[in-house]
Order: C-alpha cells, then sequence, then structure tokens
C-alpha cells in the first residue's frame, strides 16, 4: 500500500528578516551637481553675451581701395560693432558692408581679445553696361555712382543675360587685334547675335552673326597688310560677305589710293 505525501506549502522567507532602506544619497548627489553645472554654463552664457565683457574696442580694415574708403566702411559698420567680443553680429556686418556697389568679397573675423578684422576685396570694373552701370571683370554688372565711373572704359550692350559672353568676347577680340594697334571702346550683341566693334579713333567693323571669330581674323591680315597705312580714310568695314568685305570712307568717297590697291590678302 502506496501512501500519498500530503503537499505542504512552505512560505518562503517568511523566516528571514528584510534588509533595511537605504537613503539614495548618491542619485541626489548626481542631480545637485548636474544642476550647479547647467547653473554655471548658464551663467557663463549670460556673462558672456554681456556688452560689457570683453568690449571691442578696436576695428581693423584691410584691402586694397580704389574706389571704398575706410573712412566710409568705417561709417557703414559703425552701427553693429559696439557690443561685445563674442556677441557681436559678423552676419550682419558681412551683408552691411556687401550692400556697398564697389564691394565685390567680405571676410568678417575675431581677432582675441578685443579687436574685429574686416577684409574687403573690390570689384574691378571691365567696361560700361548700357548707360548707366558697370560690368566686372567676373560679368557681374553692378550700378555704383555714376560720379565714381572710371574714364576709359570701353562700352559693353547686349541682350539680358548676355553680360558673361560680351566680357569674354571683348577679352578675346582685344587680345587678337592689340598688335594692331586698336584699341575696342564699345561692342554690341543684336538680338540676332549679330555683333559689331567700334574702336578708339571711330572706326567701326561689323562682324555680322555667322562665322564671326573667322572673319575676325580675316579682318585681322586684311588690315595688317593693306588698311592699316590709311587707317584715317576708314569709317566702317563690313566682313559679311563670304569671298570679300566692303569699305565704307569717310565723306563716302574713295581715296585715291584704292584705286592702285592690291587687295590679294
Amino acid at each position: 500500500m502506496v501512501r500519498r505525501k500530503k503537499n505542504r506549502r512552505v512560505q518562503r522567507g517568511a523566516s528571514r528578516s528584510q534588509p533595511p532602506r537605504t537613503f539614495p544619497w548618491w542619485t541626489i548627489g548626481q542631480g545637485l551637481l548636474t544642476l550647479s553645472l547647467v547653473g554655471i554654463v548658464v551663467w557663463g552664457i549670460n556673462y558672456l553675451a554681456d556688452p560689457k565683457t570683453l568690449p571691442l574696442r578696436q576695428v581693423n580694415i584691410k584691402g586694397q581701395f580704389k574706389y571704398v574708403t575706410q573712412q566710409k566702411l568705417h561709417k557703414v559698420t559703425a552701427g553693429y560693432v559696439n557690443g561685445g567680443f563674442f556677441n557681436v553680429n559678423l552676419k550682419k556686418i558681412r551683408t552691411v558692408v556687401e550692400g556697398l556697389p564697389w564691394v565685390a568679397q567680405v571676410n568678417v573675423r575675431r581677432v582675441w581679445p578685443d579687436a574685429l578684422q574686416i577684409e574687403v576685396q573690390e570689384k574691378i570694373p571691365l567696361a560700361r553696361w548700357g548707360k548707366d552701370a558697370l560690368i566686372s571683370i567676373e560679368g557681374e554688372i553692378f550700378t555704383p555712382p555714376e560720379a565714381s565711373f572710371p574714364q576709359g572704359l570701353p562700352k559693353l550692350q547686349g541682350p539680358p543675360d548676355s553680360e558673361r559672353l560680351l566680357v569674354s568676347r571683348l577679352e578675346k577680340i582685344q587680345a587678337q587685334l592689340n598688335s594692331l594697334g586698336l584699341r575696342v571702346v564699345q561692342l554690341t550683341m543684336g538680338e540676332r547675335r549679330d555683333w559689331h566693334v567700334v574702336f578708339e579713333d571711330g572706326m567701326e567693323l561689323i562682324l555680322g552673326r555667322a562665322h564671326s571669330k573667322q572673319r575676325l581674323t580675316r579682318f585681322q591680315q586684311i588690315y595688317a597688310h593693306l588698311l592699316r597705312l590709311h587707317r584715317e580714310d576708314i569709317k566702317r568695314v563690313d566682313m559679311r560677305y563670304t569671298n570679300g568685305f566692303a569699305i565704307t570712307w569717310h565723306g563716302n568717297t574713295a581715296p585715291p589710293w584704292v584705286r592702285e590697291a592690291a587687295f590679294d590678302v
């Protein structure tokens, strides 16, 4: 006969004593330390942001100036450099200086412990654009006061968004004709992309639309071999002919030398 064993319920831990609870000093200490660090950071930020902390005492302006004066730069920036070393608004100063029509690039930086340095690069004018604007060597159109326009600049004229093409073409034409003593004072590109050149003595060169580069080379050869000696008689040279060219004379009358000239060039 098998006796079944009775299941006895044993209350585990009933006879064990509970350990005493400890106060969370470590957690509280970490919290207080964190609050202290945050307070120090906030105080430091407020302290450095105070204009009385490390006030700016000098503004150094650097650059090679021809059209912008240091006096003008100090004047336009005066209202933005009266803060402290850390809270001065560099972006605003850069924007104000870049707003001057003759300014191309600006670099503004702090110089420890109490100075500000502003480096300015001026725009270099290449030519006049239309009646009241200039165009830089970078092909940028800008409108400074007309009284500041340099004398003797060539004039460029063309359709909207053609300024960079005109700048490139002017430089190439002038470089090609320099050896002949011809100086371009006006270069025009028409609505149909036809080219017209005016030289310093008033002589005009019509290149037209098609094959303008080849026509310029042909004019260079003709001028060097024949026309150069009689420049004062020529009003206009039209190169828009496949196998030749046309000349308009001053007074609309061909000079005597034309009948004796050899045009095999």
